[in-house]
């Protein structure tokens, strides 16, 4: 069953051209990602979600990647730098509501306030520790 919905996943977003590998075997690492398309972001999160295993985000997570910090199995690794902006379109649930609604506790209400705001030319970085600092539900990897 779960992976005929990763499949049907797969096959309903074929069109989206930034999509991430899917996840096989061990820990599933997510490294110097730049964002992207928010559907394909979602469309991830959800099969990483479902497939359970655990998710390392390391290097840098911009922009959409951001999604992938509150899965229940992800870990942030030490070092890793968190880049935040306003989406550059913007129309009804689409955009910066679309991210919102992945943050979670302090992060959350900063996009909300201040990050949001920032053109998406432009980003705010935070390390993983000053993430944690702000979400406590958020994971530092420990190995």
């Amino acid at each position: 069953m779960l992976k005929k919905m990763i499949l049907l996943s797969v096959v309903l977003l074929s069109a989206c051209n930034d999509r991430r590998p899917l996840p096989t075997t061990g820990t599933y690492t997510i490294r110097n990602d730049g964002g992207g398309q928010l559907i394909s972001a979602e469309t991830d999160r959800a099969v990483l979600k479902l497939w359970g295993g655990p998710v390392r985000i390391e290097g840098y997570c911009n922009s959409a990647c951001l999604m992938f910090t509150t899965l229940s199995n992800a870990c942030l690794a030490p070092g890793l730098k968190l880049g935040f902006h306003g989406a550059n379109v913007n129309v009804g649930f689409v955009g910066n509501p679309q991210i919102t609604k992945y943050l979670r506790n302090g992060v959350q209400r900063k996009f909300v306030d201040e990050w949001q705001h920032i053109p998406f030319t432009e980003i705010h970085r935070i390390t993983a520790e000053e993430y944690v600092q702000l979400d406590p539900e958020a994971k530092i990897c420990t190995n």
